[in-house]
């Protein structure tokens, strides 16, 4: 690796979510030999804390914080020899202080429970407001996590493809994962212009390149076109069915944000609407220029 130290960065809340996402660093910190980085942001509506409470039971409330990162940490570093540093932070914004001292502290990639939306008093599938913060503002990779099934290991990651030119990028992501767990990738691609002979041409020969690319790579790899049906050619549509007749997928990789000069797999809202109704973790990258270090290795 590159960096002396790769560091993980778990946003907390104490959250079920929050523990699964500690859960899903912790296998990755046992991994590479990286080093867990637990935040937690106390939110402060200008200064609200301040007008309700006295500095004494301001800094008792924070020891109370700082306890509960204490005794998580101390559980870590017992059970599995893991160094686990722990911050607290103030802000009025909790997603704009994660994102700013995950560049201060040069931050491998952030790992974080994806949140909830509550609606009339019952929580449905969604994102959170600070976890779609960080995902669209993040310079470096976030991985949400959902639930404890898929928070210890990563076995088979979809890796969604389509023309752009970021899907070299893409390729490398789920190469340098698949490494790191010893996991199998699934290539998905979806066809909609089977009318058009030089899309049907060309997706099949970008899938037959990535297929190979990534076998010569030594990582265990199948791939699949799908033509969707009739009223469910929408990009989110294909994925969930692939993954719902695929259960096994521990992990998908998709890219959340769009350059000028080209059209992504996921754009905005259809990243969003996928990660809302992910049940498994899913792994966000911004695209870079190819020349920078991937995984911060």
């Amino acid at each position: 690796m590159n960096k002396a130290v790769y560091k993980i960065l778990v946003p907390t809340d104490f959250s079920d979510q929050s523990d699964f996402a500690l859960h899903q660093a912790l296998h990755l910190s046992q991994i590479v030999n990286g080093e867990i980085v637990l935040l937690y942001v106390l939110h402060e509506k200008k200064g609200i804390l301040g007008k309700i409470f006295n500095s004494e039971q301001k800094d008792s409330f924070n020891d109370l914080i700082l306890s509960k990162l204490k005794e998580q940490s101390d559980i870590i570093a017992e059970k599995h020899n893991i160094k686990v540093a722990i911050e607290l932070l103030h802000s009025t914004s909790i997603s704009s202080k994660i994102v700013e001292y995950a560049d201060k502290i040069q931050a491998s990639i952030i790992v974080m429970g994806k949140g909830a939306l509550m609606v009339h008093g019952a929580e449905v599938d969604g994102i959170g407001s600070n976890t779609s913060r960080v995902l669209r503002n993040s310079k470096i990779p976030v991985v949400t996590v959902s639930n404890a099934r898929h928070s210890l290991g990563c076995n088979h990651i979809l890796l969604p493809l389509d023309l752009s030119k970021e899907t070299r990028q893409k390729v490398s992501w789920g190469i340098q994962f698949a490494k790191l767990f010893n996991s199998k990738i699934h290539v998905v691609s979806g066809l909609w212009d089977t009318d058009k002979d030089f899309v049907v041409n060309k997706i099949n020969a970008q899938m037959k390149q990535v297929v190979s690319f990534v076998k010569k790579q030594g990582v265990d790899v199948v791939g699949e076109i799908i033509v969707p049906e009739k009223g469910k050619e929408g990009v989110v549509s294909v994925l969930s069915s692939y993954m719902t007749k695929h259960p096994e997928i521990d992990l998908t990789i998709i890219m959340t944000q769009q350059e000028d000069d080209f059209t992504e797999f996921f754009i905005g809202s259809e990243a969003t609407s996928f990660i809302r109704g992910a049940k498994c973790p899913v792994l966000s990258v911004v695209p870079r220029k190819l020349d920078e270090v991937v995984l911060g290795m």
